[in-house]
């Protein structure tokens, strides 16, 4: 992302991510050659005014699919809020992306590493099993149910402005 722009709701855990900056992208911008320095102010205003709306809230998995044309990766599927889809609104001229559509995630890793290596389901009824299940294919139970999203960032290249949504 070094040369990219992004506004992102970060998670309070990002144990389950194998990824170096877990996040949920709501808006990725233009590179940081193509916007103007009072851009970053602007964001972060945008930014700031999306974390009002939403504070710090949580979205349930919906489940975990794989994505990407050259490069696949595996994503957390999260439910959207009315309040989420609000801020999404909020801060989406910001967004430059080739996707349109907004489409809640959060990404795990490469293909393959939501997806346990050895599968041991019995479906036995009980809450106990070591896998849950998501379209046939079995997933590591060290992946959320839910994720709760407790601060938003702006990316400016390499530079991160955090934001805690508690204060707002």
């Amino acid at each position: 992302m070094s040369d990219g722009t992004m506004i992102a709701y970060l998670p309070e855990n990002g144990a389950w991510c194998k990824q170096e900056f877990p996040h949920m992208t709501l808006a990725y911008g233009a590179p940081v050659a193509d916007m103007k320095d009072s851009d970053l102010n602007a964001m972060a205003k945008d930014a700031i005014s999306a974390a009002r709306i939403t504070g710090p809230f949580s979205l349930p998995v919906t489940g975990v699919e794989e994505w990407g044309e050259s490069e696949r990766v595996d994503v957390l599927v999260l439910y959207p809020t009315p309040q989420l889809l609000l801020a999404r609104n909020l801060v989406k001229h910001w967004d430059k992306s080739e996707f349109k559509e907004f489409k809640p995630h959060a990404t795990v890793g490469p293909a393959g590493s939501a997806f346990a290596d050895t599968v041991s389901y019995v479906d036995d009824g009980s809450s106990a099993n070591e896998y849950r299940r998501y379209d046939r294919r079995y997933v590591s139970e060290t992946l959320p149910d839910r994720l709760y999203f407790n601060r938003i960032a702006v990316c400016w290249g390499d530079k991160k402005l955090i934001f805690n949504t508690n204060s707002f």
